[in-house]
């Protein structure tokens, strides 16, 4: 009868654990990973794109969004 004890308690600091741990990645997470900066796309109202990709080819972006359509652009230039 001692067993099931014993497996309870160590179910439970499991559980704790994983609830410190869940707890600490809501609280900590962003501030170690920096927020990608963001911009409206050109062209597509409503809609947000990385600035650091829309950067690095402007011109692939245009010419998706001529081309492809806005769907095509955004869903190319998001994160």
């Amino acid at each position: 009868m001692a067993l099931i004890p014993a497996l309870v308690l160590r179910a439970a600091a499991g559980v704790a654990a994983g609830v410190a741990t869940a707890a600490c990645a809501y609280f900590f997470w962003p501030a170690a990973a920096p927020a990608a900066a963001m911009m409206k796309a050109p062209g597509a109202a409503g809609f947000l794109i990385s600035r650091a990709a829309f950067l690095a080819n402007p011109q692939l972006y245009f010419q998706l969004l001529r081309t492809a359509g806005v769907k095509a652009a955004v869903a190319a230039f998001a994160l």
